[in-house]
C-alpha cells in the first residue's frame, strides 16, 4: 500500500499543525517498514528518518498557495492508495482514498475565523462528505462536534490522540536554580485561550503569595493589547512577563522551571500544552472545557474556564504546598506517558489499512 502524506505545514515551525506533522512523520517511519510513504513538502526540510519505504519529495508550483498546491500533489506524486491531509481540507479529484484530520471546529463554534470552504472547492465539490472517505480527529470531544455539526457518521470518524516526545519534553535532570518562582502559561492571539481569566486570577492571589511569584506568559499576543492593559489595570506589571514567541528549547525550560502551569482555555481540540507541561514534570491547573479532561485525566486540577476565583484558589493551594506539587508532578508524568507518538503512528497505520480495504 502507498500512502501520500501532505506535509504543507512543515514550513510553519511555531504553528500547532507544523508541530503535529513534524512529530508524525518520523514516528510513521519508525514503526512501519511495510507500506510505502511519499511525503510531499512545499519546501526542502532537514532530513527525517531515512527508510527504504519512506520517500520525501519537495514540490514547488508557481501559484504557491496551499489550496492550489494540495490539489496538484495527488497528480504530481503518482498513484497511491491513501492521501492523508493531516489538517482540515479537501481535494477536488482524488486518486485513492482520502483521509482528512480535523483537529477541532473552533472557527465554527467561536467565530474565531471563517469556517468556509475556499472558492475552488465550492465550485467543484458540492458535499465534502462524498469525497472524504474518513476523518481523523484528536479527541472524543472533537469527534462529537464533527458528527453533530458536520454530519459525518460515527463509523467514518476515528479518534487518534497525538503524542509527546519523552526524549524532548521531560523533567530537568537536576534542579534548576531560578530567580523567582513563577506561574507559567502559553497564549496566542486567539481569545479562546482565555488568558484574561488567568491574569485576573493571579491578581487575586493573597499578596503574601503573589509578591513571591511571577506570571510568565509565552506566545505571540501582539494582537491582544488588552492583555497588557489588564495587567496594568490590576497592578501586577512588576510581577508579569510576556515572553513572546519562544523556541522549543526555551519552552521546555519554562515548563521545567515553573511552579505550576495554568491553562484556562475555553476550547481545545486536544490541548497539547497541558500534555507537554505534564511530560516536563510541571503540575497542571486546566479548564474543564472540551477535550481537556481527556488529556489531563486524574493528574491535574480542573476548573470551569470562567471561574476566576477557582483558578485563584487552585494556584494558592499549589504555590503554598510543595508536597502537593510533588504528588501532582508524579501523577502528571504517569498521565503523559499514556500519550506517545508511537501509539499515534500505529493507530494511523491500522486506520490506513482499514480504509484502503473498503470497496469504493
Amino acid at each position: 500500500m502507498k500512502i501520500l502524506l501532505s506535509a504543507w505545514y512543515l514550513k510553519d515551525f511555531n504553528v500547532g499543525l507544523g508541530r503535529y506533522v513534524r512529530s508524525l512523520i518520523p514516528s510513521l517511519a519508525a514503526i512501519d517498514r511495510t507500506n510505502d510513504y511519499e511525503i510531499a513538502m512545499p519546501v526542502a526540510q532537514p532530513a527525517f528518518r531515512s527508510n527504504a519505504n519512506v520517500h520525501y519529495r519537495t514540490i514547488r508550483i508557481p501559484f504557491f498557495k496551499r489550496r492550489v498546491w494540495e490539489q496538484a500533489i495527488p497528480w504530481l506524486c503518482g498513484p497511491h492508495d491513501i492521501l492523508h491531509l493531516p489538517y482540515d481540507s479537501c481535494v477536488i479529484r482524488k486518486r485513492g482514498k482520502l483521509i482528512v484530520t480535523i483537529h477541532d471546529l473552533k472557527p465554527l463554534l467561536f467565530n474565531t475565523g471563517r469556517y468556509s470552504r475556499p472558492l475552488i472547492e465550492r465550485l467543484y465539490v458540492q458535499d465534502r462528505r462524498t469525497v472524504i472517505d474518513h476523518v481523523v480527529t484528536a479527541s472524543n470531544a472533537s469527534s462529537t462536534d464533527i458528527q453533530r455539526l458536520l454530519g459525518y457518521p460515527s463509523d467514518r470518524v476515528t479518534v487518534v490522540y497525538p503524542g509527546v516526545d519523552p526524549q524532548q519534553f521531560r523533567p530537568a535532570e537536576s534542579a534548576i536554580a531560578g530567580d523567582v518562582p513563577y506561574v507559567f502559561a502559553v497564549a496566542a492571539a486567539d481569545p479562546t485561550k482565555n488568558i484574561e481569566t488567568l491574569i485576573q486570577a493571579f491578581a487575586r492571589l493573597p499578596s503574601s503569595i503573589r509578591k513571591e511569584h511571577k506570571l510568565v506568559i509565552a506566545g505571540d499576543v501582539r494582537r491582544r493589547p488588552e492583555l497588557v492593559q489588564w495587567v496594568t489595570k490590576l497592578g501586577i506589571t512588576p510581577h508579569t512577563v510576556f515572553a513572546g514567541i519562544v523556541s522549543d528549547d526555551q519552552l521546555i525550560k519554562l515548563y521545567q522551571q515553573a511552579a505550576v502551569f495554568v491553562f484556562p482555555s475555553r476550547y481545545e481540540g486536544f490541548g497539547l500544552p497541558v500534555l507537554e507541561a505534564m511530560a516536563c514534570g510541571c503540575p497542571v491547573i486546566s479548564s474543564n472545557a472540551a477535550s481537556l479532561p481527556e488529556v489531563v485525566g486524574p493528574a491535574g486540577l480542573l476548573r470551569d474556564p470562567s471561574d476566576v476565583d477557582g483558578f485563584t484558589a487552585d494556584m494558592a493551594l499549589l504555590l503554598g504546598d510543595t508536597g502537593r506539587r510533588a504528588i501532582m508532578r508524579e501523577r502528571g508524568l504517569a498521565q503523559a506517558a499514556q500519550f506517545s507518538w508511537e501509539r499515534t503512528a500505529r493507530e494511523l497505520v491500522t486506520l490506513y489499512e482499514r480504509v484502503a480495504s473498503v470497496s469504493s
